[in-house]
């Protein structure tokens, strides 16, 4: 936008560059949302695949299992409960991330929309303030033309 008024155009500027910002707090906090469902995705199945096993041992389905096989088993069980551990702190990082990604965001579409305001009403004031000088200048040339006309009676 073209502002008129002086120091609107300068801080035209710092609204530019707020902007700018505001956007780029955006992207991040979409990537962070996008990182974050990916994980909870990975954590579903992690979930899912020690169920998965665990539903192998109490339920075998050839009649019969090896004290071998059930020993292997729980022992992968094992490993997808850490994960699944290791997991749940990683998602608690990327919410805590995520959370501080839309808080940046919100800080700077406040401060966008802080600007925008501030710019709005120095356009507004400097049309008023042509108004009033267009007007000045109408009483002044109608007050010059009443001086110099003959009142005729």
């Amino acid at each position: 936008m073209s502002y008129r008024h002086p120091r609107a155009r300068r801080l035209a500027v710092v609204l530019e560059l707020a902007e700018k910002d505001e956007k780029e707090a955006l992207r991040r906090w979409g990537d962070s949302q996008k990182k974050l469902v990916l994980e909870e995705e990975r954590q579903q199945q992690l979930t899912v695949y020690a169920a998965d096993y665990q539903k192998q041992i109490a339920t075998p389905s050839s009649g019969h299992i090896s004290a071998g096989m059930i020993h292997n088993t729980l022992g992968f069980i094992s490993q997808i409960e850490t994960a699944l551990n290791q997991q749940q702190e990683q998602i608690k990082r990327l919410r805590a991330q995520t959370e501080r990604a839309r808080d940046a965001y919100l800080k700077s579409h406040g401060k966008v929309q802080a600007m925008q305001q501030l710019l709005q009403r120095l356009e507004q004031e400097f049309e008023h303030e042509q108004d009033r000088q267009q007007q000045r200048e109408a009483d002044e040339w109608a007050t010059r033309n009443a001086a110099i006309r003959p009142t005729s009676r």
